[in-house]
């Protein structure tokens, strides 16, 4: 049986990485909308998320969002307008990762970005974790 990992590569146009992804393969003159992202908490306790927006002139505040045991919490970032994206960082506990946008330079309409964060237990019997990313750019 495959992994969720695998299911989710081989479910569509999602690009998926663990410990730093990079969305590079979108090239873009149109303007970022918002930035859609879906927290995953696959362990049995609450954990709380924090998510930070890195643009070329700046880095937005950092966000906090406690997310239940098992479950998953839809967040919208919005940016400034006429801002271009340079990351998306994120942490769960004591484990951080981010997603990195280059090359957004030749697409000529608006666009979004859909990324999503997958924290779990990778044993029960163990202190690892993983913090998986995927990315996709539609609206």
């Amino acid at each position: 049986m495959p992994s969720r990992r695998e299911t989710l590569l081989a479910g569509g146009p999602l690009l998926s990485s663990t410990f730093a992804g990079c969305l590079d393969t979108f090239k873009t003159t149109g303007s970022l909308q918002e930035v859609h992202v879906e927290l995953h908490n696959g362990d049995d306790e609450t954990h709380e998320f924090h998510l930070a927006l890195e643009l070329e002139s700046e880095i937005m505040e950092w966000e906090s969002y406690p997310v239940d045991a098992e479950t998953a919490k839809s967040v919208e970032i919005t940016p400034p307008e006429d801002s271009s994206p340079v990351a998306l960082h994120g942490t769960a506990d004591d484990f951080a990762d981010y997603v990195e946008f280059s090359g957004v330079d030749d697409v000529d309409e608006d666009f979004c970005l859909q990324v999503a964060f997958w924290y779990k237990l990778s044993n029960s019997n163990s202190e690892l974790t993983d913090l998986m990313l995927s990315a996709d750019r539609r609206c």
